[in-house]
């Protein structure tokens, strides 16, 4: 089983958390997530990891350790993670961009998370 951390950002609290992901048959799954400072992310390594693939989460998945949300969108701009509390437009945790949703449903391709 091949798992790696990425960086999700909560547009409620602007916080970044990690979320590990597991690979299974093809498919990634979220099934945890926690709080990290980007000093700590960084020095992981978390901010370089990369997956490609679907990634649904987990029945036992906790969701954003802030806004508790288990849902999330990949910014238009950006390319990066947001959680996404089912609003039609969100602002992007991680560069601000306000628009409609893309959701994350289907085959993506998110790297890092830098702040």
């Amino acid at each position: 089983m091949k798992a790696e951390v990425i960086l999700m950002k909560c547009p409620e609290t602007g916080r970044i958390y990690g979320v590990r992901a597991e690979e299974r048959h093809g498919d990634w799954f979220r099934t945890w997530a926690f709080p990290i400072d980007a000093r700590r992310a960084s020095s992981e390594g978390f901010d370089r990891n990369e997956i490609k693939g679907s990634l649904d989460y987990t029945e036992d998945y906790n969701g954003c350790p802030y806004c508790k949300t288990k849902r999330m969108v990949i910014c238009s701009r950006c390319g990066k993670l947001s959680c996404w509390n089912n609003e039609e437009r969100i602002t992007c945790g991680w560069c601000g961009l306000t628009g409609d949703v893309l959701t994350t449903e289907g085959d993506i391709s998110v790297k890092g998370g830098s702040y």
